[in-house]
């Protein structure tokens, strides 16, 4: 487990959407729906 610099919100904002995607691809996953990875882009602001 990684430690964390609170003073950079930024990587915990980066943090939070990694979680977030894990969740989705995840969910997606579960329900088998098959998903052509390839073909989503993620832009981060």
């Amino acid at each position: 487990m990684a430690i964390l610099d609170i003073g950079h919100p930024s990587c915990i904002a980066k943090l939070e959407a990694t979680v977030e995607l894990a969740q989705l691809v995840l969910h997606i996953s579960q329900c088998n729906i098959i998903v052509d990875l390839e073909k989503i882009q993620f832009v981060t602001p």
